[in-house]
């Protein structure tokens, strides 16, 4: 049967998220634009999704924590413009909410993995036939920066592991296995940190959701292990390097830069408890705090771990705003897989426990691109919650 315009758009949406920014934009005003033609009609259905989504909420309280920690810095006007960007994240939930509302069943899965497989194939090739006369590996990154790709490649691994567990038949199963296979070996190749952890916790989740594999569990996790730990401490290549991110000295004062970046936000919490020193009071701050080199960086402008740099940026409000949205984000899911939900529900489960520990080392929530592309997974995967009648 021919697809509504708002299904056709959601697809668009799906395929080209993972490819770049300017894209992600575009396609988000595209879903938005046929939602607006459908308000006329079923804005009662829309404004009901909204209603019935405690993350909206939960975003808004986040924004909001933002504004605030914006207006009570000594640089208002710099941090609102990055304040602003909270917002970004919210409208990229609302009209997906309101998306999958009014068209539930737009086939998003084959999309994502149309286009996470195109990615991952793009990715490897850029590491395969783009190595250097000194021998390093060429970061698999697609058309973004290496850490992103590698994040948005932990979500398409965990959704391949979602596709080949609910698989009906061998063609199925073989196909969801080979996607998996691909998608990981263009996670390993983007050498991102937390990467391999990061969907080492999904799985872990993901078992914990599935009776069928609790039996599974173990073996499972110890395999995802020892591939991490492989991978960790490869001689030679970009690996993920988790540990040595925190323990390898690479400074001048024999500190490692994760643990330079982490003292900062934490010396900037401690002098701004309250309310922090503002969005992007980070970048403004650094050099006071730390005025050596980091490196072969004199300012950064994340402390490269999401919640140390919300605690220094917006304080003890914006880190409880941070917390809450968290908890939502994990519970949602969590709550659609028990009560029956398909594939999405735990792929969103999964998605969140990676999202939780990459965000150790990293702060690519921040990032336009990937928060769209894991709110559309987020909000794809609990589209049942919103749609159960009230009690």
């Amino acid at each position: 049967m021919p697809r509504s315009f708002v299904a056709v758009a959601l697809v668009l949406c799906a395929v080209l998220l993972p490819i770049s920014i300017a894209l992600s934009n575009i396609v988000l005003g595209l879903v938005s634009a046929a939602v607006f033609i459908r308000l006329w009609k079923d804005g009662e259905r829309v404004t009901d999704a909204w209603r019935r989504e405690p993350l909206m909420g939960a975003l808004l309280l986040y924004a909001a924590a933002g504004l605030a920690a914006a207006l009570l810095s000594n640089s208002p006007l710099e941090s609102q413009r990055d304040a602003i960007k909270d917002l970004h994240r919210l409208w990229a939930l609302g009209i997906a909410v309101a998306a999958l509302a009014l068209d539930p069943e737009a086939p998003l899965g084959p999309a994502l993995g149309l286009s996470f497989g195109a990615m991952a194939l793009y990715g490897i090739g850029q590491t395969a036939f783009g190595g250097r006369p000194d021998g390093v590996l060429v970061r698999a990154h697609g058309f973004v920066h290496p850490v992103v790709y590698g994040e948005m490649m932990a979500l398409a691994v965990l959704g391949g592991a979602c596709a080949l567990l609910r698989a009906q038949g061998r063609p199925a199963r073989a196909a969801a296995a080979a996607f998996t296979a691909l998608t990981f070996a263009a996670m390993v190749l983007s050498g991102t940190r937390m990467a391999l952890p990061g969907v080492l916790a999904g799985v872990a989740l993901m078992a914990l959701l599935e009776p069928r594999i609790r039996r599974l569990a173990l073996p499972t996790l110890l395999a995802v292990a020892a591939a991490a730990a492989a991978w960790e401490f490869a001689p030679i290549g970009y690996r993920s390097r988790a540990l040595s991110a925190v323990f390898e000295p690479n400074n001048v004062d024999g500190a490692s830069t994760r643990r330079v970046l982490w003292d900062v936000a934490l010396r900037i919490f401690r002098d701004h408890p309250l309310t922090g020193a503002g969005p992007g009071g980070y970048r403004r701050l650094f050099s006071t705090y730390h005025p050596a080199a980091v490196g072969l960086e004199t300012s950064w402008g994340s402390a490269h771990n999401l919640y140390l740099h919300q605690l220094a940026e917006r304080g003890l409000l914006g880190g409880a705003a941070l917390m809450v949205l968290c908890a939502l984000l994990l519970a949602r899911p969590i709550r659609a897989v028990r009560r029956g939900a398909g594939t999405s529900a735990l792929w969103a489960a999964g998605a969140v426990a990676a999202f939780l520990v990459m965000s150790l080392t990293e702060t690519s929530f921040q990032n336009e691109q990937f928060g769209a592309l894991f709110m559309l997974i987020w909000a794809w995967g609990t589209a049942t919650l919103r749609a159960e009648k009230p009690a």
